[in-house]
């Protein structure tokens, strides 16, 4: 049975599928990169794509950005046919928003690895393979949990790291698709810099910690989201 590509929503150039891509390449899975930065239109609809996976980007949800709200729509369009939705930060939050949660500022920002726990009694330790984990994380806002949704994962400052809905759509807020290329790219640009360097936030780690402690945390990283991504790929559609 021949498999359809995965529509992957890319909003800026520094912040590609990454480590999902890779793990794509691997099991044989074609993407089509939807490349917002680029001038690309948010396809109006899901037919002909096995999955829907929504990357991150500095911008908030609640910004009025006309491919927000696109993207917003795809989301909706594709749960309601069954289309499996992956939301990695922002892709995470515009799978909340779409589903009619708030979107506000975090209590705490958190850049860097994070220890992740997953809550008892849920379906976690299907999606993540463990019950803690290290995972990367550059984020400011975060999301409500929806209606119906249930609640996986939590931080030391960020209670709603990831939810599921039904069997099929996972947010996160967390970066999973993280690869030591983007740590590096995002570390070392003069907004990245920046932002760490003016945040008074205690899950704001600095870039020597960061380096410090990628070589170590990333192999561990990379077999959550590799655990993530095969749960996720059993809703893809085929043709």
């Amino acid at each position: 049975m021949a498999r359809l590509p995965i529509a992957v929503i890319q909003n800026v150039p520094n912040d590609g599928p990454g480590h999902f891509a890779d793990w794509a390449d691997r099991h044989n899975h074609t993407l089509q990169i939807i490349r917002i930065w680029a001038g690309d239109a948010v396809p109006e609809q899901v037919a002909g794509f096995a999955g829907l996976c929504v990357l991150g980007g500095p911008m908030s949800v609640n910004d009025p950005l006309p491919h927000l709200r696109a993207t917003e729509h795809l989301i909706r369009a594709a749960m309601a046919a069954d289309v499996p939705v992956l939301g990695h930060c922002l892709g995470g939050q515009l799978l909340a928003s779409a589903c009619g949660a708030t979107i506000r500022r975090a209590p705490q920002a958190e850049i860097g690895w994070v220890d992740i726990a997953t809550h008892p009694a849920t379906n976690a330790n299907t999606w993540f393979g463990a019950e803690r984990f290290p995972i990367f994380q550059w984020h400011g806002d975060s999301f409500d949990l929806p209606a119906g949704a249930q609640l996986l994962a939590s931080s030391e400052h960020c209670r709603h790291q990831a939810f599921s809905v039904g069997s099929l759509h996972l947010a996160m807020q967390f970066h999973c698709e993280i690869t030591a290329d983007k740590i590096t790219d995002w570390t070392t640009s003069t907004e990245g810099r920046a932002e760490i360097s003016a945040s008074q936030s205690p899950g704001v780690q600095s870039v020597a910690d960061i380096h410090s402690r990628t070589p170590s945390l990333l192999p561990q990283s990379q077999r959550v989201a590799d655990a993530i991504y095969r749960r996720w790929a059993r809703g893809l559609r085929s043709t």
